[in-house]
């Protein structure tokens, strides 16, 4: 595990999460009204650790790449990562929004106000809460330069995220004040990482057993806050065990998914417009008008097979290939 952190080695491992959790992130974010309710419950599932594992992955490898830089020059790194491309893609979703809502049904309908309002809220759509939330945890962490104090600081998030949510929105402080802690459960496991597995690990399907039991549970008593608490933190450990099995076992699937993984952020930010129109475009077609749990499949499949696929070409070969478009999205 040492070697794991050299920031030369590739973390196939991070990889595969990071492709599994994007393909989650398009299915939680395809919810129509008419979905049956063994789909709900599955999106239940699916919100209880996706996006932890996605913090806890940037905090890992905020770890792993940590340089010796200025502060100036770390937030302008993330301004061209982040930011830059949260601003670019919330406002081409509020211009097709803008032009779309009036002849069609739009999620979280907008104003030209929008165009002021993104500067300090996910205005666009509220799944682009993450970014933000992302972006302060940089800011935050960064000035913590040592394990003890970082440690310190998971603590903190620790007991925050258990405190009454903060009422306010501006900036996602709400969503960072219960997300925060996952983003440190990777800088955490970074810094300690050479002595904490020195200790045997649970085997895989003992972790994925205890997951599923855990999830089971959740879906069948949803007022249950202490497993609503632990379920991400257990939602990490059997995603990354399983990665880290399928990094091993299956090498086909390891390969594949470090070419696709530098597409994940382009997903993540044209997902809920292509999923939008893929909606639109259902409702015009008559095959679909007969609801039945097989057309309803039918059209899950289609929209998220649309909104995983389409991003990944949009980044091979458009958006990688001009530097403009690299600029614009945080290639």
């Amino acid at each position: 595990m040492a070697a794991m952190i050299d920031s030369k080695t590739r973390l196939v491992s991070f990889d595969i999460a990071k492709i599994a959790c994007i393909i989650l992130v398009v299915i939680g974010h395809y919810d129509p009204a008419d979905a049956p309710a063994h789909y709900n419950n599955m999106l239940k599932v699916i919100y209880t650790f996706h996006m932890p594992v996605f913090l806890f992955i940037s905090g890992f490898l905020y770890v792993v790449t940590m340089r010796d830089v200025s502060f100036k020059a770390f937030i302008f790194k993330k301004i061209k990562r982040l930011v830059i491309p949260y601003l670019v893609t919330s406002a081409i979703i509020i211009t097709i929004k803008l032009l779309t809502q009036g002849d069609a049904r739009v999620d979280h309908p907008v104003t030209v106000w929008s165009y002021l309002k993104m500067f300090y809220l996910p205005e666009a759509g509220y799944f682009l809460w993450f970014i933000w939330t992302l972006f302060l945890a940089f800011v935050v962490v960064f000035f913590f330069k040592s394990k003890i104090s970082r440690l310190v600081l998971f603590g903190v998030s620790f007991v925050i995220s258990f405190l009454p949510s903060c009422d306010i929105d501006v900036l996602c402080l709400r969503q960072t004040q219960e997300m925060m802690v996952y983003f440190m459960t990777g800088v955490v496991i970074a810094d300690y990482a050479p002595s904490l597995f020195k200790v045997k690990m649970l085997p895989t399907i003992i972790i994925v057993m205890i997951f599923i039991g855990c999830e089971t549970y959740y879906v069948l008593h949803q007022d249950s806050i202490i497993i609503y608490k632990i379920l991400p933190f257990i939602g990490i450990a059997a995603i990354m065990s399983m990665c880290h099995n399928c990094e091993k076992h299956i090498p086909v699937l390891a390969r594949s998914c470090v070419v696709l993984a530098p597409s994940v952020y382009i997903i993540y930010l044209f997902h809920t417009t292509i999923l939008g129109f893929a909606k639109a475009a259902f409702e015009k077609v008559t095959f679909f008008s007969n609801y039945s749990d097989f057309t309803f499949c039918l059209q899950a499949i289609c929209a998220i097979v649309c909104g995983v696929l389409i991003p990944i070409l949009l980044y091979h070969f458009v958006i990688r290939r001009s530097k403009i478009l690299r600029l614009l999205f945080g290639v």
